[in-house]
């Protein structure tokens, strides 16, 4: 009995296989990695939309007129503040400058009177629950009468 060898073979499916799983990998995880990065993308770019947002946001409320005394962005008149309660305020603002977030304002007198005339709109209980949150804190005035404007800082915290 006499065996004949050649070199020429044939390759088998086993063999195949394993270079086939190799480069299935490599497809699965380059695709996956293209698409998680094109996911943060998105994220960090609808995150710099949203301050940008709240910036506007905070704009508007330092023009706010429904506060404001003569018309002048950034003082505040105590007189018409103290006028509504805070869950109204926030309310009108809410209505008037239509935000797409929420929001909870304050104002804090930064003054060396004796008599301090802060102010908050809306509630801070639920700035925990947001997934983004932005804080804003702007210089404003606090007119009481035509002989004391009271300096002060208005903090805007936003969140979604």
């Amino acid at each position: 009995m006499k065996i004949s060898m050649n070199d020429t073979g044939t390759s088998g499916f086993f063999e195949e296989l394993i270079l086939f799983a190799v480069v299935t990998i490599l497809f699965v995880s380059t695709l996956t990695m293209a698409a998680y990065y094109g996911s943060t993308k998105a994220e960090e770019y609808a995150k710099v939309e949203f301050i940008n947002q709240v910036y506007d946001f905070v704009q508007k409320v330092r023009g706010y007129e429904r506060i404001l005394h003569d018309s002048v962005e950034g003082l505040f008149d105590y007189h018409k503040i103290k006028g509504y309660n805070s869950t109204e305020m926030h309310n009108l603002i809410a209505r008037d400058l239509a935000p797409s977030f929420n929001f909870f304002i304050n104002i804090t007198d930064c003054s060396d009177y004796v008599i301090k005339y802060n102010a908050t709109f809306g509630t801070p209980e639920d700035i925990k629950y947001g997934y983004y949150k932005v804080v804003v804190i702007y210089p404003v005035n606090i007119w009481v009468n035509d002989h004391e404007v009271h300096p002060a800082k208005l903090e805007v915290i936003a969140w979604r």
